[in-house]
């Protein structure tokens, strides 16, 4: 059942530690680095990108949290994706931060440093959670103000298209970023933030293995009926 590759995405100038420990528990999974964007590429161009660079060549499971859950729904369309699993994100635009929404309807009369700080006031009692986060938040590089600055433009004129795949979604009942009464979550964890695939990791590694075997029992049965069709035949 854990043999099926799983990618996974991070939040914006997030990387592999937002998915410590669900990297011990698979062993199948690898963590997206992000690549550089060019200034005005679209969302749906970037993800297309990023999948030709995590592509397995096969079937597989794909997913992200927050920003990276944005890029895996759009990833999806060029891979061999089962399902998509969301964690502290949004399907649909509905689904976006408050400061998001608001920039969307305002268009560029918000800059991008008006917006990041509007996010991360509410992300701040999220984070304060994780004891390595306790300390101040470093100051971005030109690189990291490079990609946040591109990925809250490409948000405010993201356009998603119709699903590719399942996307199975799980937030936390107080994520205030991703506001949890605007998510069209499958799954709830009580109690948790932005970051739960850190805070409540056990939670969140049960509701993987429940889609890798949702994602089984599938390829199960397509397996199943092409074999009937063919002994029929």
């Amino acid at each position: 059942m854990d043999q099926l590759p799983i990618i996974f995405f991070p939040g914006i100038n997030g990387d592999a530690r937002i998915f410590a420990e669900q990297l011990k528990a698979f062993s199948t999974l690898k963590v997206a680095q992000w690549l550089p964007p060019a200034r005005s590429e679209s969302m749906s161009a970037y993800a297309k990108r990023m999948a030709r660079a995590v592509d397995p060549g096969g079937p597989c499971l794909v997913g992200g949290t927050s920003f990276g859950g944005i890029v895996a729904l759009e990833a999806s369309h060029h891979l061999q994706a089962q399902a998509c699993l969301l964690f502290a994100s949004s399907r649909d635009a509905h689904g976006l931060p408050t400061s998001l929404r608001m920039a969307r309807q305002l268009g560029k009369l918000i800059s991008a440093d008006t917006i990041w700080k509007w996010t991360m006031r509410w992300q701040d009692a999220s984070i304060a959670s994780l004891p390595s986060a306790r300390n101040k938040r470093q100051r971005l590089s030109p690189a990291q103000q490079h990609f946040r600055d591109w990925a809250l433009s490409a948000l405010l004129g993201w356009k998603p298209a119709p699903a590719a795949c399942t996307i199975m979604q799980l937030h936390g009942s107080r994520d205030n970023v991703f506001a949890a009464r605007r998510s069209k979550a499958d799954s709830s964890i009580v109690g948790a933030g932005h970051v739960m695939t850190r805070t409540h990791s056990e939670e969140v590694n049960q509701f993987i293995i429940k889609a890798l075997e949702s994602c089984h029992s599938s390829e199960t049965g397509i397996t199943s009926i092409q074999q009937s069709r063919h002994h029929h035949e």
